[in-house]
């Protein structure tokens, strides 16, 4: 947050500055957010691997978090993932791993848990929960098992290039021809949801209610996309 703002939004403004300054701010934003989805459409990175598992992520991945998903599959060369136990369709593998910390290279254990169930796994790096991508401690579970297609659940929306941010839905005093036709159309929804909350909030039975047929919805709309 304090990023979006640096060099727009000041202390000590009144309350007509701060309107001034968060428009500026948004307005670069949203030209930044154009610019990027040009380059995002017009330049494909190439996949660096067979496997169609780095396929997917470049179909659907920005190009900066698509090459950080490439560090980790150059990464796949040195693993070599060992079966520690099994429990049923549950798995646990050591992937013994170095890491460069500052001028020396350190020895690290890292333990994968895998479900050949339903392609459920974690691992002990913790990167997929810190950074949103697979590491590459993953990556060899999936190979060494065989798993060629991705889980929707480890596809985020917010590294997709084909997801439209939610900020440029926001009115502003910028917002011309599509843009503001746009905003409208956002501003229209947003009204009925908070009309449909407003009746829903309070019966413990109407939210259980509304969530579902909302999720229901969202799976609708999303299957069209």
């Amino acid at each position: 947050m304090n990023a979006f703002f640096d060099g727009y939004v000041h202390a000590k403004t009144n309350l007509k500055e701060f309107v001034d300054q968060f428009d500026n701010a948004l307005r670069k934003k949203m030209e930044n957010e154009i610019s990027s989805d040009f380059q995002y459409f017009s330049v494909t990175i190439p996949c660096i691997s067979r496997p169609p598992i780095e396929k997917r992520f470049q179909q659907l991945y920005t190009n900066a978090k698509f090459r950080e998903v490439q560090e980790q599959v150059m990464g796949l060369v040195d693993m070599d993932p060992s079966l520690l136990r099994r429990d049923g369709v549950k798995k646990t593998y050591l992937v013994e791993d170095e890491v460069l910390v500052e001028e020396f290279t350190k020895h690290v254990n890292f333990y994968v848990d895998f479900n050949e169930e339903d392609c459920d796994v974690k691992c002990s790096c913790g990167l997929f929960e810190m950074r949103g991508i697979l590491c590459r401690n993953i990556l060899a579970i999936f190979k060494c098992n065989g798993i060629k297609t991705m889980q929707d659940r480890y596809i985020l929306n917010r590294w997709r290039k084909d997801i439209k941010r939610r900020y440029t839905l926001i009115s502003s005093t910028y917002d011309t021809g599509s843009q503001e036709e746009d905003s409208n159309k956002y501003s229209s929804l947003l009204n009925i949801c908070y009309l449909m909350i407003t009746h829903a909030a309070g019966s413990k039975v109407h939210i259980e209610d509304a969530t579902a047929k909302l999720y229901s919805i969202i799976e609708l709309y999303g299957d069209t996309q």
